[in-house]
């Protein structure tokens, strides 16, 4: 009866020597996990609005003035003809 009452003693001794610690490692790792988790998200947001700046500055009209003289005409002579020659029929 003595080693069951000492063999329990010393389970609940081992208990109370590693229980400490490890609820001070769960409270640590924890803690620096969400620490982690906030910093990349804050690295994530920086990246998306830089990214996302670039393609508004890419897609932004010019702001140059238009060109002075007018664009040339398309065709000097007009709509094309039937039977003016050309026609290779």
């Amino acid at each position: 009866m003595s080693l069951t009452v000492s063999f329990g003693r010393y389970m609940f001794w081992l208990l109370g020597q590693w229980t400490i610690p490890v609820i001070i490692g769960i409270a640590l790792g924890v803690g620096l996990s969400t620490w982690q988790l906030t910093e990349e998200a804050d690295l994530i947001e920086e990246i998306l609005t830089r990214s996302m700046q670039s393609v508004v500055e890419s897609c932004e009209a010019s702001t140059d003035p238009p060109p002075d003289k007018p664009s040339p005409a398309a065709s000097g002579t007009g709509p094309p003809v039937a039977g003016d020659g050309g026609d290779t029929g």
